[in-house]
């Protein structure tokens, strides 16, 4: 799989300090956690009787559960422009992309955006959490076959046509916060297609005392496990997803979308120096330019070598 982005971050990015909770509450969070879990596998198999957007719904409260089991907040920052409506008579559903750190990001981002994200094929095989997925129509790329992508992004366009929303990280991998990947153009090919907005998210860590965090991080070859081992002992765990100003699609390809929305996502990421002792900031590699489109009130980009700036 070597067109399989791979990331530069490892377990001993999450090596920093953060609070902990007691172990009682531990033994708590563990217990509400098997819980949720149980009662998300017991849901799935009433899915299938359910209409759509019932499996959606199901879905949205299944993560919601999850997240307040573990302990871990999520934290709304509204765009200043609003999001283009969505859904059947009112125009595609959105296109949200948004960096990669952990596996609470795809839980948080079902509650703030209440769509069908893009999973990897694996999941569908995960206890419980895989049936559910499967059965509310959760979008799964074989990253094995590279053969398989055109038809996993026409079925993101799909969904977009219908107005159904549809995440996806376009980093491929997950990495520690310090620094976003580059964001490959693929699934922004649905967007062209079905004429769909762009609505960049950017995802924040952070812990009790308001320091960032690396802490939730899901990171290199780590078992499942063991991250979430990490997130269950840790104490006032937030995560902040912010939104930002929506890009119009209309007469644009997918690299200039792509590129487009990195840098209006590191704009958030990389406001503040790094945080992660174990991986410091480097330079980036620069980037192809792009031709500068117009859009609404993105925030300005960090300076970046060879970054193309929203005007």
């Amino acid at each position: 799989m070597s067109w399989v982005p791979v990331s530069s971050c490892t377990t001993a990015c999450t090596a920093d300090p953060a609070p902990t909770v007691d172990p009682a509450t531990r033994r708590r969070r563990w217990l509400r956690l098997t819980g949720a879990l149980a009662g998300a596998g017991a849901t799935a198999l009433q899915a299938p009787l359910t209409s759509a957007r019932g499996r959606r719904r199901i879905l949205v409260c299944a993560a919601a559960r999850v997240l307040t089991a573990v302990g871990v907040r999520v934290e709304v920052h509204s765009s200043p422009t609003a999001w283009p409506r969505a859904g059947a008579g009112r125009g595609p559903g959105q296109l949200v992309v948004s960096n990669h750190v952990s596996w609470v990001d795809d839980l948080a981002m079902l509650t703030v955006v209440p769509g069908l994200p893009v999973a990897k094929r694996e999941v569908a095989g995960w206890p419980l959490v895989g049936g559910l997925a499967r059965r509310a129509g959760v979008v799964l790329l074989d990253r094995g076959r590279i053969r398989t992508l055109p038809g996993t992004v026409g079925e993101a366009a799909d969904l977009l046509r219908t107005g159904t929303p549809v995440t996806v990280h376009p980093e491929g991998t997950t990495s520690c916060g310090v620094e976003l990947g580059r964001f490959r153009p693929a699934f922004f090919q649905a967007a062209v297609d079905a004429a769909a907005p762009v609505c960049p998210v950017a995802v924040r860590y952070r812990v009790d005392g308001g320091s960032a965090s690396a802490v939730a991080g899901y990171l290199a070859d780590e078992p499942l496990w063991r991250s979430i081992a990490r997130v269950v002992r840790t104490r006032g765990l937030v995560v902040e997803v912010h939104l930002l100003p929506a890009l119009d699609p209309a007469g644009a390809d997918r690299r200039e979308l792509a590129a487009l929305a990195e840098y209006a996502v590191a704009a958030v990421t990389e406001a503040r120096p790094p945080v992660v002792t174990a991986h410091p900031r480097r330079p980036r590699v620069p980037a192809r330019p792009v031709p500068v489109r117009r859009q609404t009130a993105t925030p300005e980009p960090p300076q970046r070598s060879g970054a193309p700036r929203a005007a």
